[in-house]
């Protein structure tokens, strides 16, 4: 049972590993553009997943209502970024709830969202491959120990010494 979970432990850890490279890949990219995925969410809303200015924004917005509004607008800029556009927003983290109204003038629609920090979601993902390499490293160490002839645990020369260790009680491999 505990290689299954160890295996297990291991699958995960490299799922989180690719998930890890991956944000930090958009990390960097959301300071030169903007990475949007948009899906269908019910008649005539939006799901949006953005990727920009050292966030990732998830937005729920709401179905569109009326017909575009007749008449000629000129805009100054090109489609919107949310470059400091939430004033609330605390080490990256955000959450807002109001309407949008687009570029093609529409009525207003509403919106729900969130933005968390690539920073978080780095740390969140690298929390796994970081624990799996700790765990590696203190297996290799114990190894290396054993074959030296020193306790796995706190390296105490076990050369003199039959059954236990000394310094730390830890049962010698072979011993008994």
């Amino acid at each position: 049972m505990r290689t299954v979970s160890r295996r297990t432990f291991t699958v995960l850890s490299a799922a989180s590993l690719v998930g890890c490279v991956a944000i930090v890949v958009l990390w960097q990219r959301s300071y030169r553009g903007c990475d949007v995925l948009i899906g269908q969410h019910g008649p005539g809303g939006h799901v949006t997943c953005t990727s920009e200015f050292g966030q990732v924004v998830f937005e729920v917005e709401g179905r569109q209502r009326g017909q575009v509004e007749p008449g000629w607008s000129y805009f100054q800029k090109s489609l919107p970024r949310r470059f400091r556009r939430h004033q609330e927003d605390v080490a990256g983290f955000a959450a807002w709830r109001g309407t949008v109204r687009h570029y093609v003038l529409l009525l207003p629609s509403p919106l729900w969202g969130v933005a968390v920090p690539h920073w978080f979601l780095f740390l969140c993902t690298a929390a796994l491959p970081a624990t799996t390499g700790v765990r590696w490293s203190a297996r290799r160490v114990a190894r290396a120990r054993v074959r030296r002839g020193l306790c796995a645990r706190c390296g105490y020369d076990l050369r003199a010494s039959a059954g236990r260790c000394p310094e730390c009680g830890l049962e010698r491999a072979g011993a008994g």
